[in-house]
């Protein structure tokens, strides 16, 4: 007869088996992993500059539906970091979106509305490593 086991989170699993608890443990931890560029001061700053350079509002929501979203603004990059970590840093690859459509977009590599970043200099002085 298999036996159970509790869990320290208290779910009652198998002798052999795994809690969802740890594996949501390991992806989080994979995914603090792979977000870490994202809480240095360098991003920070650069995030700042991208939301100004777009005039503070979601590009995508103003494009597509004539509304101005300025709140929960993030950056999105056109050409994904993940595979495109070189890329990460270039202000042509980013755009102002807000969370609703930065989560639409995911990884998609294009926009489905025409966007051309304002020119602003200086921009990449900043970030040379």
């Amino acid at each position: 007869m298999p036996r159970n086991k509790f869990c320290s989170c208290g779910n009652l699993i198998g002798e052999n088996e795994k809690c969802p608890c740890k594996k949501k443990q390991r992806k989080s931890k994979a995914e603090i992993e792979r977000n870490k560029e994202l809480m240095t001061t360098k991003w920070k700053r650069f995030r700042k500059e991208i939301i100004m350079r777009d005039g503070a509002h979601c590009k995508r929501c103003l494009a597509k539906y004539n509304i101005i979203t300025a709140s929960n603004l993030q950056v999105h990059h056109i050409k994904p970091r993940i595979r495109y970590p070189e890329l990460t840093y270039e202000q042509t690859n980013c755009v102002t979106l807000c969370r609703r459509c930065n989560t639409e977009y995911g990884t998609v590599e294009h926009l489905d509305f025409d966007f051309k970043p304002a020119e602003q200099e200086d921009i990449g002085e900043h970030y040379i490593l």
